[in-house]
């Protein structure tokens, strides 16, 4: 963990130097080399807010973590647009153009403010993303899941993060919660010292709340902890295993692929209407073959930056979105929260609405 932050900030480091010189020839006010320091320092944010959080006071903590957030953002866009800049200089140099470069610079920095700051309010303005399913089995009436992930609890989301999730779950009146994974960033004594995590305990729905382990749950040992702390809250983790949910209604949930045993056995219940439920998007086809009904998970944050998604699409048989395989519908959720930078220029961070309702199925 330590290794991944000192490469986040030798990279870090490295970038920002290299806009900074890009940026000075087109900006008056960076010409003081001074101004390097502020580039420099804004890496140390990010790695020092991932990794002390609580060695400062919180309110310091959190002004860090999104001060460094949003630079990290402002840098990978930056860079990208280094291509152009660097292109604008050669053939400034070519034609004898001097002006080119400066004034690409120009534009480059204007472009990338706006553009992290339009990323930055998306990725704070979850949308509900709603659809229907319609089964032969022998469902009683309409029933109404919600499927939340990757809420990421920590230095970048607290209390009143997690205070309008649950009000906006809430409000949707839910039959099931279904929690997909990653609900804390990473450090979970910080998480429970600020009490954030507590806010899910307020969850409403007739049959409950269940929950899987994500990747950031596990990664520092503490998902024993974690899962201890939300069942004392009612919140029900299914971990390689089938939970029967209701009479009619059975939910596998699966360990996350990462830290579990991907050769976990799995299967759905004779006679029930089965939903399989994981963190990372690892089997869908398997699952569809197998009979389950819906499929939920999440992860992949739809890459959370443009052009990431190029690169998830490449990795996973769904990445982002809602698919008919066989007769199961497959979703991956974008997730509702977000890790390390505030930024979204991706698909906008949702809730899933999935509404069951018994009808005659087209074959």
């Amino acid at each position: 963990m330590k290794s991944f932050f000192l490469t986040m900030l030798l990279v870090g480091l490295g970038g920002s130097s290299a806009i900074w010189a890009m940026y000075r020839t087109g900006l008056s006010f960076l010409r003081s080399w001074w101004t390097l320091g502020l580039f420099l320092g804004m890496p140390l944010c990010f790695v020092f807010s991932n990794v002390f959080l609580n060695a400062v006071p919180r309110n310091l903590l959190r002004f860090l973590a999104w001060a460094g957030g949003l630079w990290m953002g402002f840098l990978y866009y930056s860079v990208l647009g280094a291509l152009v800049f660097l292109a604008a200089l050669l053939v400034g140099k070519l034609g004898h153009w001097p002006f080119l470069a400066p004034r690409a610079a120009r534009l480059l920095f204007a472009g990338t403010v706006l553009l992290v700051a339009a990323g930055c309010w998306q990725a704070l303005h979850p949308v509900v993303r709603k659809m229907e399913y319609v089964t032969d089995k022998p469902v009683p009436g309409p029933y109404r899941i919600v499927f939340v992930s990757d809420l990421h609890f920590g230095g970048l989301f607290g209390t009143s993060y997690g205070e309008n999730l649950v009000r906006r779950i809430n409000g949707l009146q839910p039959d099931l919660v279904l929690l997909g994974g990653d609900m804390v960033d990473g450090d979970l004594p910080f998480v429970l010292q600020e009490g954030s995590l507590e806010t899910l305990r307020n969850l409403r729905s007739q049959d409950g709340v269940y929950a899987v382990f994500g990747n950031h749950d596990k990664r520092l040992g503490s998902g024993v902890v974690e899962r201890s702390f939300l069942e004392q809250d009612g919140i029900r983790f299914a971990v390689d295993e089938n939970k029967s949910v209701n009479g009619w209604l059975s939910l596998t949930g699966m360990d996350d692929y990462l830290f579990g045993n991907r050769r976990a056995e799995y299967s759905p219940e004779p006679g029930k209407f089965n939903i399989f439920l994981e963190h990372e998007p690892r089997r869908i086809p398997e699952a569809a073959s197998r009979g389950y009904d819906l499929y939920f998970a999440g992860h992949t944050h739809a890459g959370q930056m443009a052009p990431n998604r190029l690169i998830t699409r490449k990795m996973y048989f769904l990445d982002y979105g809602s698919e008919e395989v066989e007769n199961m519908l497959a979703t991956v959720s974008s997730g509702y929260g977000l890790w390390g930078v505030p930024v979204r220029t991706g698909p906008k961070p949702e809730i899933v609405v999935v509404d069951i309702k018994k009808g005659a199925v087209e074959k």
